[in-house]
């Protein structure tokens, strides 16, 4: 019997997007890994979909004074959707994997609209520039 080797990249505490372009940025990564979320190269074993959703969810949640309520629950309300059509779709046969993916382009929408209205205004981000976030 040989003991496999632990994962050197394993975290017990996952990465949580901290501002709205790292929310963006998960979202555009998501995007190319529907609908199952599995890293198949073994690098990142834990990764799949309840792993990428709740990175999103809490990443929404730390960027929620800059989405506004409304924005916030509408994000919310569409990634709790867009999970529901990737779970239904595991191997994108069905159609709901695009859905989903609309879902997630959506997402980057709001934060698009969030991120030019806060350069608009001038709002600093949390290094007090003018970048977005």
């Amino acid at each position: 019997m040989t003991i496999p080797w632990p994962n050197p990249y394993h975290n017990p505490n996952p990465y949580i997007p901290a501002s709205l372009s790292e929310v963006n940025d998960l979202i555009g990564s998501m995007v190319l890994g529907a609908p199952t979320f599995i890293d198949d190269t073994g690098v990142f074993p834990n990764r799949n979909i309840d792993s990428r959703f709740h990175q999103l969810v809490e990443g929404f949640g730390l960027v929620r004074k800059k989405l506004g309520e409304d924005r916030y629950a509408r994000l919310i309300d569409m990634a709790a959707r867009a999970k529901a059509l990737f779970a239904d779709d595991p191997t994108d046969s069905n159609g709901k994997t695009d859905v989903g993916r609309q879902l997630l382009y959506d997402m980057e929408d709001v934060l698009s609209e969030v991120r030019s209205r806060r350069v608009k205004e001038k709002l600093p981000d949390d290094d007090g520039e003018i970048s977005g976030d």
